[in-house]
């Protein structure tokens, strides 16, 4: 099983609405609100590495609210 962390910075305005839509996506496992650099911080699973590359491109940053992302990949 591959997990990795997804820092999230949303449009303003945005947050809850983001935060609702990631949490209906299979793979994420939370998406939690953060008083930090980011707006948001998701753990996602998967079954490779390859298939959280394909979450995030496919429909993590492709949320309408999302601005940017950076991964970081347990390892």
């Amino acid at each position: 099983m591959a997990k990795g962390y997804i820092k999230i910075w949303c449009h303003t305005g945005e947050l809850e609405a983001t935060q609702k839509e990631l949490l209906g996506i299979p793979e994420v496992k939370s998406a939690e609100l953060t008083a930090g650099e980011q707006d948001l911080i998701a753990m996602v699973e998967a079954s490779s590495y390859e298939e959280i590359l394909n979450l995030v491109v496919k429909k993590i940053r492709n949320s309408k609210g999302v601005r940017n992302t950076i991964t970081n990949l347990i390892l």
